[in-house]
C-alpha cells in the first residue's frame, strides 16, 4: 500500500505509514470513483425505478392458503407479513413454503402465515444506500429485502432482480 504523503510502499493492511505515520486506513476502502460505482455505493434505494408490482402484504393471522394464493396470483416469490399497526413482522418466501410447508403442513386453511414465516426479517429504509442492500443480500443469501417507513410499516420490497436491472442499464 503506497503512502499518499511520502510514497513509501507499506505492507497491505498497515494502519499507518511506517515512514511518516500518515493514516492508511481509508486507502483500501472502495471509492465511488465512477458514475456506476457512485450509483451503487452512494445513491439510496429510493432512487431506483419503482417496482413493477406493489409490495404484497398480508396480515400474520391470515390463513396460509390465502398467502400462497396471493403469491401465485401476483407471480411473486414472497409476501410481506404485518402485525399490529401494520408493522413488518415477517416475510414468507417461496423458500419458506418449500422448506416449512410442503409435506409438513396438512391444512393450509387453519394454519396462519405467522406459523411458518421468517420472523423479524432484515429491512432497510428507503434512504439507505443500494450498497447496504446488496451487502445484506450477499452476506445472508437473501433475494428480497423489505423497505420500511419510520414506523416500521412496509412500503416497498427490493429484489435482487431490481438491482441487477439497474446494473444492466448502466453497462
Amino acid at each position: 500500500m503506497i503512502c499518499p504523503s511520502c510514497g513509501k510502499n507499506n505492507l497491505p493492511g498497515q494502519d499507518r505509514c511506517t515512514r511518516c505515520s500518515t493514516s492508511l486506513m481509508q486507502l483500501d476502502v472502495p471509492q465511488a470513483d465512477t458514475p456506476a460505482r457512485w450509483r451503487i455505493m452512494v445513491d439510496p434505494i429510493s432512487s431506483l425505478e419503482p417496482s413493477t408490482i406493489a409490495p404484497q402484504i398480508v396480515d400474520e393471522d391470515e390463513p396460509l392458503s390465502n398467502a400462497i394464493a396471493r403469491m401465485q396470483e401476483k407471480n411473486v416469490g414472497y409476501v410481506l407479513v404485518t402485525g399490529e399497526g401494520g408493522r413488518l413482522t415477517g416475510i414468507l418466501t417461496e423458500h419458506d413454503v418449500l422448506c416449512r410447508v410442503f409435506g409438513q403442513v396438512d391444512d393450509l386453511e387453519s394454519t396462519s402465515v405467522a406459523a411458518v414465516m421468517s420472523r423479524d426479517p432484515t429491512s432497510l429504509h428507503a434512504e439507505a444506500p443500494i450498497a447496504h442492500a446488496l451487502h445484506f443480500m450477499a452476506m445472508n443469501d437473501f433475494m428480497y429485502i423489505p423497505v420500511i417507513d419510520e414506523a416500521g410499516r412496509p412500503v416497498d420490497l427490493l429484489s435482487f432482480r431490481r438491482v441487477i436491472r439497474l446494473i444492466e442499464q448502466m453497462e
